[in-house]
């Protein structure tokens, strides 16, 4: 059986700050800034000064004794809007980029600019830090500490180093290949080589300083995250992987699986959160699905070793607490068909979570997702599919799906999305296979013909 198209590129850094920045003067709506505003104003003063000095425009700015009172507020509001501009730069909070993130992308730059083995020892160093001063690891208390935040922007710098650097090596495997006809990767390469590290030495490192982060705060949304989306970065390393497994003392995945478990409590357990708070719960059960999935994909071994730590169970409460969040469900859908593609144990795992009903259910909430009904509809069809030796009748597994609401939320997806390919291809399997009654949506394979 073929198996479909489910992973795509993905970035830990998908979700964007509210509103990102285009520059001091003008915001993304379109409305100006107070810089834009006071050099608006300032150039209008100067123009009528101008008009009313019997000077030329250069001697006006520059003398005093000829400008005029409109010239000199005019240059006091184009220095003075000259001056917020840069700072607003420089911070970055132009176009309602709040301080808190202008102060983590500050730290960011400021550990940036170390060797990564530096910035694993600064962690160190706030860890002591730390438990010297409260003479325990601290827990959030909705607030962050000042070596909350060093740590935080000390691993949103690895995550990118890391990222960058893997970026580069896929250039440098170009290298004399039929796609770099012009030499433009080899090029590349050549200018990037000094700084690359050893294969496998930065994503240790990696993996060390966010285990790190775990250990020293394992109950606040806002360092977890941060070390969640650093492990998904170095997932696909062999030796990270290794580590998981054979130094699991050190390196199990049950601390990142229980991190995401304490996240999820937490939001359930939040009386009228703000509207933040909730973001960032979300946002760090969406890092944890991509994470997990991650793990798993096209590794039957560590998929097994993912379900026995409650990966599935950590996957499919999110999936139904977050079931109207679109990022989280199209995350957690890819989550779980990595982790159950071809995977008879942990196919039963997930027919005994409940999975089936939970993911019609996402399917039902989200209708408008394309990523989401192909996801949702891949893991129901490779769930209905006859397998040699299966844990449990395929004929029962049919039977709850029809309960559960397949055939609506299966019908729906392929009227919504007539031109994918997969959900009508799989769509229309899976209702002739449970004995679907009604219309079937018709799937005219020259509409896909290239």
């Amino acid at each position: 059986s073929h198996r479909p198209r489910s992973i795509f590129h993905f970035s830990i850094f998908a979700q964007p700050a509210p509103s990102a920045a285009m520059g001091s003067l003008v915001t993304s709506d379109g409305s100006i800034t107070l810089p834009g505003l006071l050099l608006l104003l300032g150039t209008g003063l100067i123009a009528i000064g101008h008009h009313r000095s019997s000077a030329d425009f250069f001697t006006t700015l520059l003398s005093s004794e000829h400008r005029p009172l409109q010239s000199n507020i005019g240059l006091a509001f184009v220095v003075l809007g000259l001056i917020l501009a840069v700072v607003a730069e420089v911070l970055g909070v132009a176009d309602g980029e709040s301080a808190k993130d202008a102060e983590r992308r500050l730290l960011a730059v400021r550990y940036a600019m170390m060797e990564p083995r530096d910035a694993l020892e600064e962690l160190r160093k706030i860890q002591g830090a730390e438990e010297a001063e409260t003479g325990q690891q601290p827990n959030a208390d909705g607030t962050l500490t000042k070596g909350m935040k060093s740590t935080v922007g000390c691993l949103d710098a690895l995550a990118r180093r890391c990222a960058k650097e893997q970026k580069q090596r896929l250039i440098k495997q170009q290298v004399g290949s039929n796609d770099d006809p012009l030499g433009i990767a080899a090029a590349e390469a050549s200018s990037a080589d000094r700084y690359l590290h050893e294969p496998h030495e930065l994503e240790l490192i990696c993996q060390e300083a966010a285990y790190l982060a775990l250990r020293m705060y394992p109950s606040n949304d806002v360092t977890v995250s941060a070390a969640i989306s650093l492990l998904a970065v170095v997932a696909a390393d062999e030796e990270v992987r290794r580590r998981n497994t054979e130094e699991a003392d050190k390196f199990g995945l049950n601390e990142p699986i229980n991190a995401l478990k304490g996240g999820l409590v937490r939001s359930k357990q939040a009386v009228d959160p703000a509207e933040d708070n909730e973001r960032m719960s979300a946002e760090l059960q969406r890092k944890g699905c991509l994470l997990l999935g991650a793990l798993g994909d096209s590794d039957k071994d560590m998929a097994t070793q993912i379900v026995d730590e409650d990966g599935l169970i950590v996957i499919t409460d999110a999936l139904d607490w977050f079931r109207h969040h679109e990022e989280v469900c199209n995350w957690g859908l890819w989550a779980i068909f990595a982790l159950c593609y071809d995977h008879k144990g942990n196919k039963a795992e997930l027919i005994k979570l409940d999975g089936i009903r939970k993911i019609c259910r996402v399917m039902k909430d989200v209708p408008d997702s394309l990523e989401v009904a192909r996801h949702g509809t891949a893991v129901m069809f490779d769930l209905l599919r006859e397998m040699p030796e299966s844990l449990m009748n395929v004929s029962e597994i049919r039977r709850i799906a029809v309960g559960a609401g397949m055939h609506e939320v299966v019908k729906n997806a392929m009227d919504q999305f007539s031109q994918s390919k997969e959900v009508m291809m799989m769509g229309q399997s899976m209702l002739v296979a449970t004995g679907y009654q009604g219309d079937i949506p018709h799937f005219d394979v020259s509409n896909f013909a290239s």
